[in-house]
């Protein structure tokens, strides 16, 4: 196991136009944890995401990932150490329309620099229990099955960390708990540890832990 957390901030600032979105923030992910990363719109959630995944290199402070720098590095670098290390769910999910669910993982492994064989492929499908869906294509899925492609694509990289932003905003009640649910128990048995990016508070009885954001301030609870 890691001495080192996964992920450590530390006094991390960042603004557009002159205007602060984050302010002085810090905590760590230590391995294993699940935290909620909570807050309203534009209290600099993904501002922060894409800090965290290197798309964007903050004005002040550092990132470091299972011990690597992700910042004060070049964009190929920090390029790398998302590929190696983490795993994205974004919110409008992108998958890759002209391919198949399986087609769309294969992908994912070859980017990422794992190799990921149908068995393999099959497997992480059948554990968000779309295994029957492997053949399909996204246009013929539902949002949950969709959804639930997004979660194993995202695994197949076996990423230390795993990031979701905003995956229950859109669902009802008992949708949101079995999604919440789901993404725990994929990412315990996968060995990452995970942070989601959200406003849902229905949330927090599944994962205590959060970093509440308010504009240009963060506190953990």
């Amino acid at each position: 196991m890691s001495a080192d957390p996964i992920l450590a901030i530390r006094g991390l600032g960042h603004s557009y136009d002159g205007r602060p979105v984050l302010s002085k923030m810090a905590f760590e992910l230590s391995e294993g944890q699940h935290h909620l990363l909570l807050g309203p719109s534009g209290s600099g959630k993904t501002t922060l995401i894409h800090a965290i995944s290197g798309l964007l290199e903050p004005v002040q402070g550092s990132i470091t990932i299972d011990g690597e720098p992700m910042t004060g590095r070049s964009a190929a670098a920090r390029d790398r150490l998302r590929r190696d290390k983490i795993g994205l769910i974004f919110q409008s999910l992108r998958l890759v329309s002209a391919l198949t669910v399986r087609e769309n993982l294969r992908l994912a492994g070859r980017l990422s620099g794992h190799s990921a064989t149908d068995d393999s492929i099959d497997a992480l499908l059948g554990q968000v229990g779309i295994g029957h869906r492997a053949s399909a294509k996204p246009r013929q899925l539902s949002q949950g099955e969709a959804q639930r492609a997004a979660i194993a694509r995202a695994l197949v990289g076996k990423p230390r960390l795993l990031i979701a932003d905003e995956p229950t905003s859109a669902l009802d009640d008992e949708n949101a708990h079995r999604v919440g649910a789901l993404l725990i128990e994929t990412a315990d048995r996968n060995g990452s540890t995970l942070l989601i990016a959200t406003h849902d508070q229905r949330l927090k009885p599944l994962i205590p832990r959060a970093v509440s954001l308010v504009p240009t301030v963060a506190t953990m609870q």
